[in-house]
């Protein structure tokens, strides 16, 4: 759905005193190009034809940018669809770990790292108490770097089936999913120490962590989120697509734009999570949403135990044990029609008289600004050639 304003209108109003204030890298500067140039007349596209009113329908590529507010629909229906096949009729809990402020700047100086460091000690914390109970467990874990504010907070949402493979080879249930009134996986106390002592283990190993702040660190706890349980493959799924392929803000969010800044909404937690309105300057907004964007090539979506490629095996003998059909070794990408058909949508659909439906009659690689900038005057230019 078409927002009345746009990520990519502040890029365009503020990306240059952004750049003169900043001096942003090359790898940023990219990504804002992305989102500027995406479905406009820069990045190409294709004409169709309605086959029942006859009108011409121009529509320009999208950038593809993970990083752009819209183009992550399709990548999220694609994920989750393929991760149907793998939920398993138990209960699954959502923890998140979080960074403390102390190590914020760090992370903003050496983001694979610290987040590398998040991924490994989030796993080995999940593991470790799973390990306790003789169960081994599986986990999907999801980065995200904001918060509502578009303020730097680091932290992954880790989603745990409530048991896992025992050392028989059998499946083995977790005690605290058996049980009805269970709101937490482990307990969160002892969660934050061993979290903590991972994380620093291994971001030690790759960075000089400065003394004063080794010892801020060990002095406050730090915060391990659960929450309470979720059960059925509907609701599962419903509840992982809260959380993929989201990015710090979406256009819906961004209720104006003009030269004097940016207003978005936000959800105030220090007053109950209340929505409210927040106005920044446009090198402010720009600022604060470039802290978010992740190395090229970062992988923020991870599987792991029997949930990860490798551990396929694993899952099909619990699947079989659970009475669950397989799910493939190997998931073909579908393209756009075939998920639109699989939710009984018609994507094809002339959206100007919702009767007939659209043909492709050509490409367009590029296609220079229309006499008086309007799309009717190039739907005339268009029409004539047809």
């Amino acid at each position: 759905m078409r927002t009345e304003h746009e990520l990519a209108q502040v890029v365009s109003l503020f990306k240059s005193d952004y750049t003169a204030a900043h001096s942003p890298t090359y790898r940023t500067l990219k990504v804002l190009h992305h989102i500027e140039s995406c479905r406009t007349a820069a990045l190409g596209g294709h004409v169709d034809v309605c086959d029942e009113c006859g009108t011409v329908h121009i529509s320009y590529n999208s950038c593809r940018d993970r990083h752009c507010p819209k183009c992550q629909g399709m990548d999220r229906e694609a994920w989750v669809e393929a991760r149907k096949e793998d939920i398993l009729p138990v209960k699954y809990f959502h923890v998140v770990f979080t960074l403390p402020e102390a190590l914020h700047q760090i992370a903003l100086l050496h983001r694979k790292e610290a987040y590398d460091a998040l991924f490994r000690a989030s796993w080995e914390t999940i593991s470790s108490f799973s390990g306790n109970l003789g169960i081994a467990p599986a986990m999907i874990a999801i980065l995200h770097t904001w918060g509502s504010a578009l303020t730097y907070h680091p932290h992954l949402h880790c989603i745990v089936p409530g048991g896992g493979m025992g050392a028989s080879g059998r499946w083995k249930r977790h005690p605290h999913a058996a049980s009805r009134r269970t709101v937490y996986l482990f307990p969160v106390m002892a969660m934050c120490k061993v979290f903590r002592a991972k994380y620093m283990a291994h971001l030690s190993r790759a960075l000089e962590i400065p003394q004063a702040v080794r010892k801020a660190l060990f002095a406050k706890d730090w915060v391990v989120y659960c929450k309470p349980p979720v059960c059925g493959t509907d609701k599962v799924v419903e509840y992982l697509g809260r959380y993929v392929n989201r990015i710090a803000i979406s256009n819906r969010r961004i209720k104006s734009v003009d030269a004097g800044g940016v207003s978005f909404e936000y959800k105030n937690y220090r007053n109950a999570g209340a929505v409210e309105v927040m106005h920044l300057s446009g090198v402010e907004f720009l600022r604060r949403y470039c802290m978010h964007i992740l190395p090229p090539g970062y992988v923020r979506i991870r599987h792991y135990g029997y949930l990860a490629t490798a551990g396929k095996d694993r899952l099909h003998s619990i699947q079989r044990q659970l009475n669950r059909p397989l799910s493939p070794r190997r998931r073909p990408k579908k393209t756009v029609a075939q998920l639109c058909a699989d939710k009984g949508l018609d994507y094809n659909l002339c959206p100007h008289c919702s009767a007939g439906h659209l043909h492709f009659v050509k490409a367009i690689s590029y296609w220079p600004r229309a006499p008086g900038g309007t799309y009717a005057a190039l739907r005339e230019l268009l029409s004539a050639a047809i």
